[in-house]
This record gives structure tokens, sequence and C-alpha cells, in this order.
């Protein structure tokens, strides 16, 4: 009961706040056509359809999704198998994970909830950016596995045995599934198991680089079975580090000018960035003040999660995007709450003030959210439209994104066989068996195709546009 009394609460708020949900999904499935959102989705249609059989042939991307969005797709599918539904439960999971994780940093219930709607209103705000936090496929999950890594440290006794193979369990999916969770979270959760551990966290440090190698024989196994990975070896990591490092060493006031402008040249990101150095220092000195040295120690670290993200970006020669990032609103929004909660006279009003202040915002923006969310239907509804001008039983070539967005949205089976701009097969975006022997065809062998980048349309030869539409470009192969 004291767990279903929150999550209860939380459903009442994400479903009063609703539409800011649906203009995210449908600025990413509508305006765009982000098909990464579509894997787990996908994968457990597959599996439900064709079993173990309908789900050899996927190859899934960097960042795998094995665990745990591939699998709760798997267990959701058969009750919500309409995609809408099906996403609209990953946006609230995804809604409550700022609820959990500021709860387990120690902040109240009342201001949990406080953070949890806050990143919610600001998705809506920008749902292009901040939005992807709601969707699978872009790294929310990192939150939940930090969640759970607070969890486990703060039950770990170096002598029960009932926590070293949960540990164990979740340091593997977290070397299987998101490897920006080591960037992200783990400094700070380094220093906090250092912190409260002492000499005891050579247990919980040891299990993290254990769960390395089991996740490497899961990525074997995978293969084995005809579900291909993509290790950190396959992102070329250590030769990015060495040139970066190699920058350092011979000038190091190059490297701090890239830094800067990195941040600096995405304008949104930038004033992001202020916002929380402003928010944050402000927080470090109350905390200086007031806290003992260990949890001042640990907040500093918190706080400067975020710059540790952009360093390694920058180290790995990575543009920045929000999706590797999500501290960055998660931390104005949790400094801020722990400013307020630190005000004696305003501390138990404040968090209803603020509820009632978004409530408000968000009736001000609902007739403008409406007219978004109808604009993405139509969009989507219009390049179905176009694609069904061609012949469903010839097979096309495509570009990244209309594959499983057309696999999703289309009642006709399309074979849509992936290239990249250079006509290249690039098989990582989709699962292989969908593409049969047209695997093995030339990109010159097909008659028609789409892609989401008109300048693709320079760069291939005897090719003409048959149709622009929404975004998408059809072409037809010139007959000879």
């Amino acid at each position: 009961m004291r767990i279903l009394k929150p999550i209860l609460f939380l459903l009442v708020l994400f479903a009063s706040f609703h539409l800011f949900y649906d203009v995210v999904y449908e600025n990413h499935l509508g305006e765009g056509t982000d098909s990464d959102v579509l894997y787990p989705y996908l994968f457990a249609r597959d599996f439900w359809t064709g079993g173990f059989g309908g789900i050899r042939g996927w190859n899934l991307p960097p960042c795998t999704y094995l665990f745990p969005e591939i699998l709760i797709g798997i267990l959701l599918f058969p009750i919500v198998p309409s995609l809408y539904g099906f996403h609209l439960v990953f946006g609230f999971i995804s809604f409550v994970l700022p609820f959990t994780f500021a709860k387990q940093l120690g902040m109240p219930k009342r201001y949990s909830y406080l953070v949890a709607l806050g990143f919610l209103v600001f998705a809506g705000y920008d749902p292009n950016l901040l939005g992807q936090f709601y969707l699978p496929g872009f790294h929310a999950m990192i939150l939940f596995f930090a969640t759970w890594t607070l969890v486990l440290l703060e039950q770990w006794k170096q002598t029960n045995g009932k926590v070293w193979f949960p540990f164990l369990f979740l340091m593997t999916m977290v070397w299987v599934s998101e490897y920006w969770f080591f960037v992200n979270i783990a400094p700070f959760l380094i220093c906090y198991a250092v912190f409260h551990l002492r000499w005891k966290s050579i247990g919980p440090l040891s299990i993290g680089l254990l769960g390395m190698y089991l996740a490497k024989s899961i990525g074997k196994g995978l293969r084995f079975f005809g579900i291909g990975t993509i290790g950190t070896n396959n992102l070329q990591l250590f030769s990015k580090f060495n040139s970066t490092f190699h920058s350092i060493v011979l000038d190091p006031s190059v490297v701090w000018q890239g830094l800067v402008q990195s941040v600096s040249k995405h304008p949104l990101l930038s004033e992001w960035f202020q916002w929380y150095l402003v928010i944050g220092i402000f927080y470090l000195f109350i905390s200086l003040v007031k806290d003992q040295k260990k949890d001042f120690f640990l907040t500093l670290i918190l706080f400067l999660s975020p710059f540790i993200t952009v360093f390694f970006l920058f180290l790995i020669e990575t543009e920045l995007n929000i999706r590797y990032l999500y501290f960055l609103p998660f931390g104005i929004l949790f400094f801020s709450s722990r400013i307020l909660e630190r005000i004696p006279l305003f501390r138990f009003g404040i968090p209803i003030v603020l509820s009632v202040a978004c409530f408000l915002f968000y009736l001000g923006k609902h007739s403008e959210l409406v007219a978004k969310v109808r604009e993405g239907e139509e969009k989507r509804k219009h390049r179905m439209e176009c694609l069904s001008e061609f012949d469903p039983k010839i097979p096309g070539a495509a570009t990244y994104w209309p594959i499983k967005y057309s696999y999703a949205f289309s009642n006709k089976q399309w074979t849509l066989v992936p290239f990249t701009k250079d006509g290249v097969y690039y098989p990582w975006i989709a699962n292989t068996s969908w593409d049969g022997d047209f695997k093995n065809q030339s990109f010159d062998s097909f008659q028609w195709g789409v892609t989401e980048n008109k300048e693709n349309l320079k760069t291939w030869k005897d090719v003409s546009i048959a149709k622009e539409c929404e975004g998408w470009y059809f072409f037809r192969r010139n007959e000879l």
C-alpha cells in the first residue's frame, strides 16, 4: 500500500497533464519520424507473432534497450497492443522515474512529485528536445538504473548474499543496455558507495567490473541466437580518447575552447547550463553552511555530473544532445526544490502553489497543445497515404527513419530495404528478416524508394523525385 499510493497519485498527475505527453508523442512520430522510438514495440510484436524465430535477425543499436525497455515491451504488448497505448505506458513509467530518483536522494515525497511534474512541463514546453525522456530508446532508463543502484547500496552488507546477486544482475544489465549510466551518474554513485560503505565499497565496485564480463557473454549469446548488438569496441572509444588526449597534452587551451563552444553552439543547452550553474551554486552554498562535509562533498559530485558528461562527450567526439544530459533538467528541478524545501515558512505550501501554477499554465496552453497533436496526426496520416501510392508487392529502398515507421503505422506489409546515403546495405536499424533475399540486391536494383533527406537524391544516380510528402522524399529510378 505504501508503494501503491504514490503510484496512484502520480497516475492522477500524469492524466491531468496528459496533453503534454501527447504533444511529445506527436512531435516524434507525427511532426518528425523518430523511428528509434519504435524498437521495443516492433521487437515485442515480432516476438508475439513469430516467437523466437520472429526476433532472429534483429540488430539492436549501441544502446540496446534490452533491459528494461524491450523486456517491458514484451510483457506489455499482449495487454496494450495499440501503438499509442503502448507508448503511453512507457511515458508514464518515464514520468515516475524523476520522482523515484529524487525520493531516493532524500527529497521529501511532496517535493519529489513536484520534480516529476516539472519534468513533464519542461517536455511539453520543448517536446522535440526535452520530450525525448518520455519515449523508448532515448536513455531515460538511466534514472531507473540510478535509483535501483542507490537502493541496493543503502541495503549493502558484505555478508549479505541477498544483495550481492541483485547487484550483479543490475550491473550486468547496465553494461548490456545503458553505457551512459557510467558517464552520467556513476561518478556520484561510486563516491556514494565509498563514503557510505568505506572498505566494503570494494564489493559493489568489484561486482560492477564482473558485470561487464558477464554482459560480454550475454552479447555473444544474443549474437549466437541471431540478435546483433554493438559493443563498446565497435564505437572506437579508445582511438577517440587517444586523439583527444593527445590534443589536451599539446594545447589544453584549444581543448578548453572546444568544450565551451560545444555547449555555447546549442542555444537552449547553453541557457539550461546557465540556469543550472546559478541554481546549483546557490544550493551548494547553502549545503556548505548547513551540511556535514561528507554530505556536501556528495552534493558537489552530484552537481558536477552533467559537466563530467559534457567532458566525456567531448573526449569521444560526440555532439551534445539532451538525451545524454537528462541530469541537467533534473538537476535544475532537484536543486530548486531543495532550496524551497529549506525555507521553513513556505515548506509545506510551496508544492501546492507550484502545482496549481503548472495547471494554470497547462490550461492556458490547452488549445495550442490540441492543435499540435492534430497536426502530428495529420502529417502521419499523409505520409502513409503517400506511401500507399506505390505498389506494396514491389520492394523499395529506404534510408534510416521510414522503415520501422511504415511497419508500425501502415496496414499493408511493405518491404523497405535499408541503405545508407552511400547506397550500402545497413542492417543496424531493423529486423533483417524483414528484408528476405532482397538484402542481397544492390541499391541500384530497386525501382523506387524513400528518404528523409533530400540531399541524398543529389548523390544517387539515375533517380528522380516522385513525391515530396511531409519531410519524406519518394523517388523512382529513371528508365534506361
